[in-house]
């Protein structure tokens, strides 16, 4: 496991996330991909294809469960953090795009630390 997903495995659970969840695994991978290739999340599709490939199985199965992901940490996690951490202004749970793209900014930030 490389520092970064590491770091996103804390971030998770800091969120109220846990490994139970096939998402947990891809998330972190979603982010430790957009941190190395430094692309913009402005659309998740070439995301989701290189997750897919990495874990053998479908796009579709690695958008679902990073958004069944999103779902639990907005409904049973640390929600007022999560809203920290995305920088969107919104009232509903954030879409998967700008759910990573928040943990990707602040993983760049703290990085540094």
């Amino acid at each position: 496991m490389t520092n970064r997903e590491n770091a996103a495995h804390k971030l998770l659970r800091i969120l109220g996330a846990n490994g139970g969840y096939l998402g947990f695994y891809y998330t972190a991978t979603a982010i430790e991909i957009v941190m190395d290739s430094g692309k913009t999340i402005y659309q998740c599709k070439w995301l989701y294809n290189e997750v897919a490939e990495r874990y053998h199985t479908t796009p579709f199965c690695v958008e679902r469960n990073i958004r069944t992901m999103v779902d639990m940490i907005w409904n049973y996690g640390n929600r007022q953090f999560l809203k920290e951490l995305v920088p969107y202004p919104f009232n509903a749970k954030p879409k998967n795009a700008q759910f990573i793209d928040g943990l990707v900014a602040y993983m760049a930030e703290h990085e540094e630390e």
